[in-house]
């Protein structure tokens, strides 16, 4: 079947560019007149949050993607489970029941999971990470704890998505885990040990220079990799070829924005094939859109940057896939 393209819904959210998110119903259709083959929803607001989709809603969705010819790729979930205190834990362990329930009734195989996302704060109606990038982490607890806490709730989980069907995959996205990077991600699948429990592979931080490092990446979690994403802003020249283009971005919704690296996504590709994985590379915008192929004016931009973003996504993804 070969490596598809999706797009993860968080790009149509609202939360990083000015304007209204794009509902689901609306959605599918456009991604699919783009020439994506799939979408992963994110498992709250303004999309799928659990107790917003009800059976009938979720019916509903099953429907408009097979209509549409749109695969439900997966389930994003925002899983935190580093907290000490034992009732946070619990809702925790509550939401992923939720998520895991909810791709198992949208035919999603995979819901992916973090070990402690840090969450989002909204200013002006954007989303920013300045307010939790400070506070996540509970004072007096020491790093050896938080990962056995993480490890802990990720057997539970694993345990339950066995039973329903589907599988995690934990993404090599920090904290806890250290990113860029993909070494700890691992060892965390290997402690929990569970078939249901895999890894969402994400090469974003590995830079051009490291073909290498990309390489032993793949070799090494050939036998764990269900899923990935992949960001970046794109150019089209004038031939018709989209190339990725350096871009600025605000690191935890800094006001300081630095360069984008420029990943090599040609290399990671190569190794995914060579190893016969056939899901997803999903694309992302989960920064604020501030920068357009002529650079920056430090100013949010529309809808409109965002669809010629995701419009050259897949098309370059594609063109990567085929050359690869």
């Amino acid at each position: 079947m070969g490596i598809k393209v999706g797009l993860y819904t968080i790009t149509y959210s609202g939360l990083y560019y000015s304007g209204p998110h794009v509902p689901i119903e609306g959605l599918m259709p456009k991604i699919k007149a783009y020439g994506y083959d799939g979408i992963e929803i994110e498992s709250k607001r303004p999309y799928g949050f659990p107790p917003d989709w009800n059976k009938e809603k979720r019916k509903k969705i099953v429907q408009l993607a097979s209509s549409e010819g749109i695969e439900i790729a997966a389930i994003a979930g925002y899983t935190n489970f580093q907290s000490p205190i034992m009732e946070e834990a619990e809702n925790e362990l509550l939401r992923l029941w939720h998520e895991i329930e909810l791709a198992s009734d949208l035919g999603a195989p995979i819901v992916r999971v973090m070990p402690a996302w840090k969450g989002v704060t909204l200013k002006d109606g954007l989303a920013t990470y300045d307010f939790s990038r400070h506070t996540w982490k509970y004072p007096g607890t020491t790093d050896l704890e938080t990962w056995q806490r993480c490890r802990n709730c990720l057997k539970e989980g694993a345990k339950r998505a066995e039973e329903i069907g589907v599988t995690l995959a934990l993404q090599t996205h920090g904290p806890v885990v250290r990113t860029p990077g993909y070494e700890d991600t691992l060892q965390m699948v290997k402690e929990v040990g569970s078939e249901h429990l895999k890894m969402c592979l994400d090469p974003a931080g590995w830079w051009k220079g490291n073909a290498e490092y990309i390489r032993q990446a793949v070799r090494d979690c050939r036998e764990y990799i269900v899923h990935s994403h992949f960001g970046d802003n794109f150019q089209e020249k004038p031939t018709g070829e989209v190339i990725m283009i350096s871009q600025l971005w605000y690191s935890g919704g800094s006001p300081s924005p630095r360069e984008q690296p420029i990943y090599d996504y040609k290399t990671f590709i190569h190794e995914l094939k060579k190893i016969g994985y056939n899901g997803y590379m999903s694309y992302e915008v989960c920064s604020p859109v501030v920068s357009t192929p002529t650079g920056s004016d430090n100013v949010i931009k529309g809808i409109e940057e965002v669809d010629r973003r995701v419009k050259l996504a897949v098309k370059y993804m594609k063109r990567v896939i085929t050359e690869a």
